[in-house]
């Protein structure tokens, strides 16, 4: 039951309620919720209202989306706080805008010598190549690395959600150390014409690199985002 004069908004009230289902297990572990037009008639709420609570469990990762196929409750998430701080599509969905993929490239190559250094092997390489849009406005360009015998085999329709939840929930790889670098660019003909740029125009450009919990760097990424659009934001507490 949600109270109109309590002091809370209805969408935080609506967001601790289905929380709670989530928690309890009531609503279980990869099954589907109610979708917003049901919960509207049920709880004679706006529409709006449920969408603000949909979305800030999304954003914690309580529940996810499938395009198409509706919203779902996740596995149990990791406390570490990691996915807020390196996940695309939670911290696009946090803002309010509706996360979308586009699979560029997708095959097993040799690695560069600067892919086989950073990734410290000299075997065959999963590469995929996304572009990364907030409510139809291309936002990034993602070009990863992976190592098969840490990951095993990747599937290509998993890259058109969240990596990190197929990371974390589907493959249960749990991150370890992180290391991010974070600087400027020009942006060239070929990034200019999938971000709707201008070339020459600037860029932020950061490469992220993932090493599993024994210390193996698996998963080296490199991210050139729209700075118009996409900000990075870290909060650090003791």
């Amino acid at each position: 039951m949600l109270f109109q004069k309590s002091g809370i908004p209805l969408y935080l009230q609506l967001y601790e309620q289905l929380k709670g289902k989530i928690v309890s297990g009531e609503w279980r572990t990869e099954t589907p919720v109610p979708p917003e037009s049901l919960l509207v008639r049920q709880l004679g709420v706006s529409r709006e209202t449920v969408r603000r609570a949909i979305l800030r469990l999304v954003s914690e990762g309580y529940l996810y989306r499938r395009q198409g196929r509706g919203t779902f409750v996740c596995r149990q998430r990791p406390e570490d706080g990691l996915e807020q701080l390196i996940s695309f599509t939670a911290e696009i969905v946090a803002r309010g805008y509706r996360p979308g993929t586009k699979v560029l490239a997708m095959d097993n190559r040799l690695p560069t010598p600067q892919v086989a250094e950073v990734l410290d092997t000299r075997d065959p390489v999963i590469y995929f190549k996304r572009l990364r849009t907030a409510g139809n406005i291309p936002v990034a360009i993602e070009e990863s690395y992976l190592r098969p015998d840490v990951f095993g085999e990747l599937d290509r329709a998993k890259l058109e959600g969240s990596f990190y939840q197929y990371l974390v929930y589907d493959k249960g790889l749990k991150p370890g150390r992180i290391i991010q670098e974070i600087n400027s660019a020009a942006a060239d003909s070929l990034v200019a014409e999938l971000l709707e740029l201008r070339p020459g125009q600037p860029i932020l450009q950061f490469t992220r690199l993932i090493h599993d919990l024994s210390g193996v760097p698996f998963f080296w990424m490199v991210f050139a985002c729209r700075g118009d659009v996409y900000t990075i934001k870290t909060r650090l507490e003791p």
